[in-house]
């Protein structure tokens, strides 16, 4: 197969293939000129129009090997090479106006693929005074700049555009996110009577991307004959390459038979066009129509045209900038607020609420933060568990820390839901683990789109019933569009990555100095087990002395000391045993953690039961102790299991002054894949809750010394310990002379 053959051309191109044609290769011109393909070293005539005979004088077979010298004289091929040889010329440039045959021609000339393209575009003479023209383009500007608004600028733009073109009707056409057109704005001659297109949408299909990527290469196109006949080019080849000449940036190229008819089907008779960037991106076009004739633009109006497409991106950047000048502003000092709000506390939960307004941020109805099971919410948001729910789907679908969409629901088919108050969303993400996330919500703005015809039918068959051509109706189409928000602006996703990079920032140096701390903790938390397992140890041999010194002195010397003096020893041997008693729990406290024990799968109904059986010598008959439901296995150390049910059992039998005393032992139903949580609940006498943290406190006890049974009131200090050693964590919930529970957490064997 030949490479034109796979090329989409012209002659095989419809709306089915029209994003693919080839539009640069249409080995055709229009008819308004001539166009000659000259080798550079030589000036000889590689290919012409087959139109030379009846502008130029020689038939296009005749010149074809001729130098161009059969056509201009020598000064005007001098100012050629002079042109050729100042610069690149990889766009065209007005070389000269030259007299042929009694024909005025003004003769540009540009390089493409080894080869100097002539082209003689025939003069109307029908122009403005240079100078009248520069006061009138000068004058636009000037009141462009004065304009305050966007709007009010491309209104007035488009409408001095046709004021010194002479066109019935100016348009000025944003291209859309999603590829579809938007008249932003129109001009119309008021004695024409046209129907406006202002506020209309075109489907993508009617401006496809080959023709937007050779907008993008030249400032201006014109067609002065929509229904003019193409002028092909002889031969088609290009001798020098084999292949079809590159036409991208002649003024005189034949352009697309989908265009034309497109074109055509409104009604069209005469086109200009003018692209408009921003940032060297094709924003949109200036395009200029005639329904009541063909008209030829003047070379010297198309210069003025295309210096004031020029001035008019230029100054439409700056007012679109303008704009959002403001609101960018407000982004960017948000941002320094919320980073200096985390100065001594990085806790967004502790923050977000009392410090600062999310709702301050981008233009949003409501917003939340997500973390570790947790939503705080501001404004009008979905529900909590609807949030977490996104926050999951969040870290399991989207690869980036910034999110957004303005409808919620085509991503998501659950957020249908709640689609009136979030269909729109920006989310922030802090950490995937955890699913922590900023996330804010816009409302769904429901709107009424009017498209110029039908946009799921933007393709008429042509008459042999073969072609997808250009479609033939434009009258307006109006189509309901819901569950859509106010987009987000490519600003307001900047500063979302920018606020993130700041809160990184933070946290990461947050983060390391919480690792300094937490080593310093970790060093004095050794340091205070090594003094109190040492204190605890060395104490006990002198306090033992004391004991036995004092024992002695009562059975030796009772009978010669006076009942005060047998009272006073009596104190020290209890004061001595009660230190002893003090000092092992001390000493048994220190040792947890110092020690390296075994780690392994522990079945915590068989724990349970052993420390049931220890217990029931104690307790027999006074306490019914049951285990409600089959524990789960663990991962941990046997013996310190043992001793964290035995404590928690004990206390709960001892702190009861019920006449039928129970406890229960039990687990709750599977929350997570990694930990579970057991209890042990009473109905005795009940925890105050400002108590509820004092509890866990060494040797704090709520109660007189001898109360319900005594003891040193190390018991939950140690068992807080043992449990947190085991990675989990305890705490108390209780209702005064009813019932206390004290639930803990452990790894499950074979959690995730």
């Amino acid at each position: 197969m030949s490479t034109k053959a796979k090329m989409i051309l012209a002659q095989n191109v419809d709306l089915s293939n029209c994003d693919r044609e080839q539009i640069q290769y249409a080995g055709a011109i229009l008819p308004h000129g001539v166009l000659l393909s000259i080798r550079e070293q030589d000036f000889v005539i590689l290919q012409a129009s087959v139109n030379t005979a009846t502008m130029l004088g020689p038939a296009a077979e005749q010149l074809l090997g001729q130098s161009l010298a059969v056509v201009l004289n020598d000064s005007e091929l001098r100012t050629i090479r002079e042109q050729l040889d100042s610069g690149v010329l990889d766009t065209p440039r007005r070389a000269f106006r030259t007299l042929i045959r009694e024909l005025q021609f003004d003769v540009f000339i540009h390089r493409v693929d080894g080869v100097i393209i002539t082209e003689f575009e025939q003069h109307t003479g029908n122009h403005q005074d240079s100078a009248s023209l520069y006061s009138s383009v000068h004058a636009a500007l000037t009141d462009l700049q004065a304009t305050e608004t966007v709007q009010s600028f491309l209104d007035l733009a488009v409408d001095r555009v046709r004021h010194y073109t002479g066109f019935d009707r100016v348009l000025a056409y944003k291209f859309m996110e999603d590829d579809t057109g938007w008249v932003r704005s129109e001009s119309l001659d008021p004695a024409a009577g046209f129907v406006s297109y202002k506020g209309l949408r075109y489907p993508a299909s009617d401006i496809p991307q080959p023709a937007r990527r050779l907008f993008a290469k030249t400032w201006l196109r014109h067609q002065p004959d929509i229904g003019y006949t193409p002028v092909p080019l002889a031969p088609q080849a290009n001798p020098l390459t084999g292949g079809p000449l590159d036409l991208s940036c002649a003024l005189l190229r034949s352009v697309s038979v989908m265009y034309s008819g497109y074109l055509k089907n409104m009604g069209t008779h005469s086109s200009l066009v003018m692209n408009l960037l921003r940032d060297g991106k094709l924003w949109g076009l200036l395009a200029c129509h005639n329904h009541r004739g063909p008209l030829h633009v003047p070379y010297e109006v198309r210069v003025a045209c295309e210096f004031m497409a020029h001035m008019v991106s230029y100054l439409m950047a700056a007012k679109e900038r303008s704009e959002e000048s403001a609101y960018a502003v407000g982004l960017k000092t948000f941002e320094a607020k919320f980073a200096s709000s985390f100065s001594g506390d990085p806790k967004l939960e502790r923050t977000l609420p009392a410090s600062l307004n999310l709702l301050g941020f981008v233009r949003a109805g409501g917003a939340a933060r997500t973390g570790n099971s947790h939503v705080i919410k501001q404004g009008r948001t979905p529900s909590s568990e609807q949030i977490l729910a996104l926050a999951q789907w969040l870290s399991a679908h989207s690869p980036n820390d910034i999110f957004t969409t303005n409808c919620l629901s085509s991503h998501l088919p659950e957020a249908l839901t709640y689609a009136p108050i979030a269909s729109g969303l920006l989310a922030i993400r802090l950490s995937k683990t955890d699913h922590q996330y900023l996330l804010w919500f816009r409302p769904e703005q429901t709107q009424t789109v009017h498209w110029a015809g039908d946009p799921a039918k933007p393709v008429d068959l042509s008459d042999d019933g073969e072609r997808l051509m250009p479609r033939t109706s434009f009258a307006i189409w109006k189509q309901t569009v819901q569950f859509t928000s106010q987009p987000w602006l490519d600003l307001e996703r900047a500063a979302a990555a920018d606020l993130r990079s700041s809160l990184m920032e933070i946290l990461i140096r947050e983060g390391e100095r919480l690792y300094d701390l937490y080593a310093d903790l970790e060093r004095s938390r050794n340091e205070l087990d090594a003094f109190a397992y040492v204190a605890s140890h060395d104490l006990k041999e002198p306090l033992r002395g004391i004991s036995n010194y004092a024992k002695m002195l009562n059975a030796d010397y009772a009978d010669r000391l006076d009942q005060e003096g047998r009272d006073r020893l009596e104190t020290l041997i209890r004061l001595s045993r009660r230190m002893d008693n003090l000092l092992d729990s001390l000493l048994q406290y220190s040792r947890i953690g110092r020690i390296a024990d075994t780690y392994g799968e522990v079945d915590m109904n068989a724990v349970a039961k052993d420390a049931i059986d220890s217990l029931t010598a104690q307790f027999v008959n006074k306490v019914d102790i049951r285990i409600t439901s089959s524990l789960p296995t663990v991962i941990g150390t046997e013996s310190r299991l043992l001793e964290v049910l035995t404590n928690l059992i004990s206390n709960a039998a001892k702190y009861n002054d019920k006449a039928v005393k129970w406890v229960e032992i039990g687990v709750e139903p599977e929350t997570s894949d990694k930990f579970c949580e057991l209890y042990v609940r009473d109905n005795g006498i009940g925890i105050l809750p400002e108590h509820n943290e004092q509890i866990f406190d060494i040797f704090r006890r709520l109660h007189g010394r001898d109360e319900f049974g005594g003891g040193a009131g190390a018991g939950l200090t140690i068992v807080k310990k043992i449990v947190e050693v085991h990675g989990g964590r305890i705490w108390v919930e209780s209702v005064m002379n009813e019932q206390t529970t004290f639930r803990f957490t452990l790894r499950r064997a074979g959690g995730k």
